[in-house]
């Protein structure tokens, strides 16, 4: 369920499906939609916030299971990709809305909780954050416009994050611009409460430059990652021009590397076709605005259920848990660049471009 509530002047969305962990079906969607339209229309809401009732986090992402059967294996449903047209057209809205958002990010945070939210015009990340993009273990790539800011990460962690869906933690979001405030959870009543007073006798960038001040000393100093810790490693074999080499580096090191070993397990669990198009879709996302961005992604979405890599994806991970998916293609060797350029309406691969400028 969607609830809403306004609170002061503040139009509050809080995401409530806990056993589907708040993920996104067409009756969220639409649902969320409708209060958005009704708070922008409302000159009593000068800000709205996106918010989680349950404990376990602020999104699991769309609903993979709903659209499992109530699209993919529904042959009765003519448009297979009506609710991530749906979906995407929701994101675009949040990116384009008239009033101030802000968001709670915290526990599980990933793909499409992050598309709704990642616009947000302030992000509060609590230190129990897991965000991730895990779409390369469901036969597609990171979507819903995420892959915009993925791609602004340097390029050895921007690969490791699209390629193997790795976790991004509180310090690391607000180190890479993801996130504004990274609190404790305990802190978190203490810094909305101000935003609730606040917006009493302020409204837009006045409430916002307000609320920032006051919140303040409840800012955490970042601390040492996950990421920073394999830091070293993620730039050594993460900063190939190509994804083979990516693949052929680890190889070479899983005998006397952890970090190498486990991390080719993971890699060798995804589609290879989607490793394949992400690899170069960091790089050419760094050159679309967020709207050609996740136009695009739909587009690549489109294919895949074409393909049923998407079917098989969801299958495997999702609807009947073996964790063994049929990939269409076994290794990317099979993988035909022609393929993935013309998905991602490409003249020329990055590992060409590499080579003619060098």
């Amino acid at each position: 369920m969607i609830k809403e509530k306004i609170k002061e002047n503040i139009g509050i969305i809080y995401l409530d499906r806990p056993k589907q962990l708040n993920s996104l079906d067409d009756n969220s969607i639409n649902r969320i939609r409708d209060i958005l339209k009704k708070f922008e229309q409302d000159d009593e809401v000068k800000a709205v916030l996106f918010d989680s009732l349950i404990d376990k986090g602020f999104s699991a992402g769309g609903d993979l299971k709903s659209m499992y059967y109530d699209y993919l294996v529904n042959d009765s449903v003519y448009e297979k990709d009506g609710l991530l047209k749906n979906e995407f057209d929701l994101d675009k809205y949040v990116a384009s809305y008239k009033k101030p958002i802000i968001s709670h990010w915290f526990g599980v945070t990933m793909g499409g909780g992050i598309g709704l939210s990642i616009n947000s015009d302030f992000i509060i990340v609590e230190e129990n954050i897991n965000w991730a993009m895990p779409e390369t273990s469901l036969g597609f790539a990171p979507d819903v416009g995420v892959g915009k800011f993925i791609a602004s990460l340097p390029q050895a962690l921007g690969q490791y994050v699209g390629l193997c869906g790795a976790s991004l933690e509180a310090s690391d979001l607000i180190k890479y611009g993801f996130a504004d405030i990274y609190i404790k959870s305990s802190d978190y009543e203490d810094v909305i409460n101000n935003l609730f007073t606040l917006s009493k006798d302020y409204d837009g960038k006045d409430l916002f430059n307000q609320f920032t001040k006051s919140i303040e000393s409840f800012g955490q100093e970042l601390e040492e990652s996950k990421i920073d810790k394999n830091m070293e490693k993620i730039d050594k074999y993460f900063s190939h021009p190509s994804i083979e080499e990516i693949f052929d580096d680890l190889k070479e090191n899983e005998n006397n590397d952890d970090f190498a070993k486990n991390t080719l397990a993971i890699l060798n669990e995804r589609d290879p076709f989607s490793l394949a198009l992400q690899f170069e879709k960091y790089f050419s996302d760094k050159n679309l605005t967020y709207e050609e961005v996740i136009d695009r992604d739909l587009r690549i979405i489109q294919n895949s259920m074409k393909e049923k890599r998407i079917n098989e994806g969801i299958r495997a991970k999702i609807i009947d848990k073996d964790n063994k998916p049929n990939w269409a293609h076994k290794s990317l060797e099979e993988v035909s660049m022609y393929d993935v350029k013309k998905i991602l309406n490409l003249e020329k691969s990055y590992k060409k471009t590499l080579i003619r400028k060098s």
